[in-house]
């Protein structure tokens, strides 16, 4: 269970960050912009030898894995927003091809702008993350959402784990 802390921790503080800057700029940007804002300028520079992201090449974007067993999912894999593996430039496939390999964390990304839905999280990412959490025990993962739709500009989270969600809003103001 370390190496749930340190993942946990590496995360928190990275979204943490991004939520604060986000708060306090005017940038504007879709989902994709944020998974790749994220990724890029707060995810990379705290990867080191020492943290609980050693290696970039850790973290994926659009990345396929494994989709839980559920009625709801007919098809072997499914492309997440941002992935974190447990080893650099692993991958779901096996030699045949077939999604296998089960990731250290999912992490799903929403906007919510003016005009567009008011859920706190989607509730496909919710189902989805849920049954994956709990089916792959030794994985985690995470809703966030970007919230641009008010004058305050916001993000929220929630953790999965073993099927269980936790949720966190309004990250920036703790």
């Amino acid at each position: 269970m370390k190496r749930y802390r340190r993942i946990d921790r590496f995360l928190e503080a990275a979204i943490g960050d991004f939520a604060e800057w986000i708060r306090n700029s005017s940038w504007l940007g879709k989902e994709r912009d944020c998974v790749n804002v994220f990724a890029t300028r707060f995810v990379r520079p705290a990867v080191s030898s020492t943290s609980a992201i050693t290696d970039y090449s850790q973290v994926r974007i659009e990345c396929g894995v494994p989709q839980p067993k559920h009625p709801d999912y007919d098809r072997p894999s499914a492309a997440k927003d941002l992935v974190i593996w447990h080893g650099p430039l692993d991958v779901a496939w096996d030699s045949n091809w077939k999604p296998v390999r089960i990731p250290w964390v999912v992490i799903e990304w929403k906007t919510r702008r003016r005009g567009h839905s008011h859920a706190m999280f989607d509730k496909h990412d919710e189902r989805w993350l849920k049954a994956f959490s709990e089916q792959n025990p030794a994985s985690l993962g995470y809703a966030v959402t970007v919230d641009l739709s008010r004058g305050r500009r916001q993000v929220h989270y929630a953790r999965f784990s073993r099927g269980e969600m936790t949720v966190r809003l309004n990250v920036s103001e703790e």
